[in-house]
């Protein structure tokens, strides 16, 4: 008998770890030369807005890095690849596709967030009545988006696993 209370045989007990590699997606990219220099420009745009979001408050990081991930993904796969396996950046666009969507919890994170934040600009930073108005109506708009436009997600994501087996 060993320290764990097993039998010994000969040959000590190995813990086995199996991974299962995730699905490989296939990308469908731009064939025209033009238009996958335009997707690119835009994916590297997006993705410095979106590394910028992660210090300024205000500048959404998930939804910039989801588009940026969208253009690359048509322009290079290499560097859709990479996005992926960012260890800031890739998690959330990872849960957004697994889930695919936002959940009904994180839909009213985000509109609280944007509530405070245009409530803060438009009352606390502008004075400038016309650009209060501004402000106002594109917060009322982006939260409309959020809420009617946004896919919302299953706030268990076992189940969108045993929907997907299923079809």
């Amino acid at each position: 008998m060993n320290s764990n209370g097993f039998k010994e045989k000969g040959t000590p007990l190995q813990e086995v770890v199996a991974t299962v590699p995730e699905k490989k997606v296939k990308l469908k990219i731009e064939k025209n030369r033009i238009r996958r220099g335009l997707y690119l420009a835009g994916g590297i745009l997006s993705l410095a807005l979106a590394i910028l979001g992660i210090a300024v408050p205000g500048l959404p990081v998930t939804p910039l890095a989801l588009l940026s991930a969208f253009l690359f993904a048509k322009s290079s796969e290499r560097l859709y690849n990479w996005l992926l396996s960012n260890r800031i950046l890739g998690p959330r666009i990872r849960n957004y596709q697994r889930r695919k969507g936002v959940t009904r919890k994180g839909k009213l994170g985000i509109m609280l967030f944007m509530t405070v934040m245009v409530l803060f600009s438009s009352f606390v930073v502008i004075q400038i009545i016309p650009i209060r108005i501004v402000i106002l109506s594109m917060g009322v708009i982006g939260m409309v988006v959020v809420w009617f436009f946004v896919p919302t997600a299953l706030d268990d994501p076992a189940k969108v696993e045993n929907e997907d087996e299923t079809k």
